[in-house]
């Protein structure tokens, strides 16, 4: 591509030729010939197009705040060299670039490879994609430069962050008959303690009490608890109302980790979790365990946008005939822009689901970010206003028999789960 510098000097060539015809001037042609011939020659001077690169990384799965080594290799096909070659691998504006550069000026000789290493920070969950390949080479005097992408992208999945929960009072009132990790209060297998009876002829001998047949003279056996699996359903709002805030703060983002710290506690625990995603349309992760389980509901975590408005109430109709009967269902929402939380709520108490609401507050990562950006809060009556509404809604629900609460973002996650209540 041309330069403004190419333009003047075409300019001036074209001027020196047309005064040399108009005035006979041999001296005047010579050096529009030579003008224009430098400038010929400068244009084949410069190409990038043989020059390839090749990416590698070092992980394409990690959680938030972890980090990723990246390794570009350039190879010089071309027998001359590329003159300045500028290298851009782009990334997106989330990722940080924290040792290292994605960009680099080099001067390649042919068939010559150079290798550019950097290492970047990925601190919020999304999927990201890195590159395309940015290069631009121009002749050595700088008349000329050529442009050329390649669409070498790779995907990274960036999952939100689990926090260590040691312990979250949720199990469902209809349990499996498959060993768990949830207490149910009747004898059989387990690790618990349950009560003292009389021996009968077919239990293990190992499970006699011998403390109590020395001091009463007769056989007793220990019982233990049965310790079951329970299902759980996670139902996270992503609807475009969960982008009040900033980036980095805002309901969808504190959300994904509170979905993503349950799911891993209950997985941990042997229960089944099952994950709903609503937001421009319906995502469903049917129940299952173990890790499989986890990296899709993590993956799906991941690439939650807050887009589109579809209706609570519409989802639980279309997924309340495919819910585990009678178990907790945990709605993560802000609760904004929806008139049908409520018969949503309603809905599924009716039909005996436990329900518990975690409400990221959107009004108060919306106060947080104007206070960040310094625009002030202005009239603080609207704002009074939204909270006094809030809190008729959040009062309402709990008037259907929802565990609600409202989640302040000041407020850690682990101090949020604490006030769960064993349902």
């Amino acid at each position: 591509m041309w330069t403004k510098k190419s333009v003047l000097v075409l300019g001036l060539g074209v001027s020196l030729a047309f005064l040399g015809l108009v005035f006979r001037s041999l001296p005047l042609m010579m050096t529009s010939v030579m003008l224009l011939s430098y400038l010929l020659v400068s244009m084949f001077l410069v190409r990038v197009s043989r020059v390839v690169p090749a990416r590698k990384i070092s992980s394409e799965k990690l959680f938030e705040d972890g980090d990723v080594s990246v390794q570009l290799m350039l190879h010089n096909k071309r027998l001359t060299r590329t003159g300045f070659l500028e290298v851009r691998d782009k990334l997106p504006k989330q990722l940080d670039v924290r040792e290292g550069s994605n960009y680099l000026i080099l001067d390649m000789r042919g068939g010559e490879k150079a290798t550019i290493n950097y290492r970047f920070v990925a601190p919020l969950r999304g999927i990201y994609n890195i590159g395309p390949v940015s290069m631009r080479s121009q002749d050595v005097y700088a008349l000329f430069y050529e442009e050329a992408n390649v669409e070498d992208l790779q995907s990274v999945t960036v999952f939100p962050r689990v926090e260590d929960v040691k312990d979250i009072t949720i199990k469902a009132r209809s349990l499996k008959l498959y060993p768990g990790a949830t207490p149910v209060k009747r004898p059989g297998p387990g690790s618990e303690f349950f009560l003292v009876r009389d021996y009968l002829p077919g239990d293990p001998f190992k499970n006699i009490n011998w403390k109590q047949y020395a001091s009463k003279g007769k056989l007793l056996v220990n019982e233990h608890e049965v310790e079951a699996v329970s299902d759980v359903v996670i139902i996270l709002d992503a609807r475009e109302y969960s982008r009040y805030g900033t980036e980095a703060q805002n309901p969808i983002m504190f959300g994904a980790r509170a979905a993503a710290t349950m799911t891993n506690f209950f997985l941990k625990r042997r229960d089944s979790v099952g994950l709903i995603v609503y937001g421009d349309k319906l995502l469903t992760i049917k129940q299952g365990s173990g890790q499989k389980q986890l990296f899709e509901v993590l993956t799906a975590l991941a690439g939650a946008r807050s887009e589109g408005n579809l209706p609570f109430k519409g989802v639980v109709d279309y997924t309340a005939p495919f819910l585990p009967k009678r178990s907790p269902i945990m709605l993560i929402s802000s609760l904004d822009g929806d008139d049908t939380i409520a018969e949503g709520v309603s809905t599924l108490r009716v039909l005996e689901y436990p329900v518990i609401i975690i409400c990221p507050s959107s009004i108060e990562f919306e106060l947080q970010a104007r206070a960040k950006t310094r625009q002030g809060i202005g009239d603080p009556l609207p704002y009074e206003i939204l909270k006094l509404e809030r809190d008729i809604l959040l009062s309402d629900l709990r008037g259907y028999g929802a565990n609600v609460i409202d989640w302040d973002p000041k407020t850690p996650l682990l101090a949020v789960l604490r006030e769960t209540k064993r349902i």
